[in-house]
C-alpha cells in the first residue's frame, strides 16, 4: 500500500485520538476479557478486575499522552509515509506495554517476575490496539489524500512559471518553464526530467531525490502519479488501462511512452483532466 500521512495541527485531535484508543481498549477488555486477563487480575491485591483494567486504561492514556506529545512537538506538519508513522505507533504501544508490565509485576511479585510480565502485556496491548491504530492510520491517509486533491484542483489555475531545479547539494542545474515539463521519473540517485524544447522532447538527468523536489514541482502544478513518477496534467490526453490491466497516463505527444498511475493517485489525476 502506498500513501502518506501528516501529523495534524491542533491538540484536540490528539486528545480525541487518545480517548478513542483508550475507549476501544476499555470496551474490548470489559466485553471479551482476552488472554486470561480477568483471571490474572480478579481478586489480585483484594481488588476486583474492573479496578485493574481501569488502571491499565489510565496507564495507556498517560503513556499515550506522553509519547504523542513528543510526536506532536517534533513532527507536526511534516509529511511521512504511512509505514513510518506505523513504526512510531508500534514504539508507542511498546512503551505502554512496559509500564503496564511494571504495574502487573507490582501485584504479582510473589508469582511472576517483571521479565515474565512483559510478554503478556506486549501481547495484550499489541493485539488489542491493532484495530484502533490501523483505523487511525487509514483515516490520516484519507485526510492527506483529500488535502492533496484540493491542492491539485487549484494547480491548473496557477500561471506557468520557471522551475529551478537544484542537485542534492543545492547547486542550480536547470531552469525550465513548468508548462514545458511532461513528466519526471525517479531512477536510483537521479530524477529524469522530460520536457519540451522547441517542440522536441528532451531529457535531463538531475542528481537528486523525488522527495526533495516534490514540494517545488507541486507548486507549479506538476503532481505525483506514482511512487516513481510526477506528471504534468496539462499534457495528459487520457487515462486508460494497458494490456496488463494497469492504469497509465497517455500523453498528447505520440513519441512519449505512457506513465503508470497508482490507484491512490488516480482520482486526483482524473479530476484535473
Amino acid at each position: 500500500m502506498e500513501g502518506y500521512v501528516r501529523a495534524r495541527r491542533g491538540y484536540m485531535q490528539h486528545f480525541l485520538l487518545g480517548l478513542f484508543v483508550v475507549g476501544f481498549f476499555v470496551a474490548f477488555l470489559f466485553i471479551y476479557k482476552p488472554f486470561g486477563v480477568a483471571e490474572l487480575f480478579d481478586g489480585c491485591g483484594g481488588l476486583r478486575y474492573a479496578f485493574h483494567f481501569l488502571m491499565l486504561a489510565c496507564i495507556l492514556f498517560l503513556s499515550f499522552t506522553m509519547t504523542h506529545t513528543l510526536f506532536y512537538a517534533f513532527e507536526v506538519g511534516k509529511r511521512m509515509l504511512w509505514w513510518q508513522y506505523a513504526l512510531w505507533c508500534i514504539a508507542e504501544i511498546f512503551v505502554v506495554s512496559l509500564f503496564a508490565a511494571l504495574y502487573t509485576w507490582l501485584f504479582h511479585r510473589n508469582s511472576m517476575d517483571y521479565i515474565e510480565a512483559v510478554p503478556f502485556c506486549l501481547k495484550l496491548f499489541f493485539l488489542t490496539l491493532a484495530f484502533p491504530y490501523a483505523f487511525h492510520i487509514l483515516w490520516l491517509i484519507n485526510e492527506e489524500n483529500k488535502d492533496r486533491i484540493e491542492q491539485l484542483q487549484s494547480a491548473p489555475a496557477q500561471e506557468s512559471s520557471p522551475i529551478k531545479f537544484t542537485d542534492e547539494h543545492g547547486r542550480l542545474k536547470l531552469i525550465i518553464d513548468s508548462a514545458e515539463i511532461l513528466y519526471l521519473n525517479a531512477r536510483t540517485n537521479y530524477v529524469d526530467i522530460y520536457y519540451l524544447e522547441a517542440g522536441r522532447v528532451k531529457q535531463f538527468a538531475l542528481r537528486n531525490s523525488m522527495k526533495s523536489i516534490e514540494e517545488t514541482v507541486a507548486e507549479h502544478g506538476i503532481v505525483r502519479c506514482h511512487r516513481s513518477f510526477f506528471v504534468n496534467p496539462s499534457h495528459v490526453k487520457v487515462l486508460r488501462k494497458d494490456k496488463y490491466g494497469f492504469v497509465v497516463a497517455e500523453f498528447n505527444i505520440p513519441e512519449i511512452n505512457p506513465v503508470p498511475i497508482s490507484k491512490n493517485y488516480y482520482e486526483a489525476i482524473a479530476e484535473l483532466l
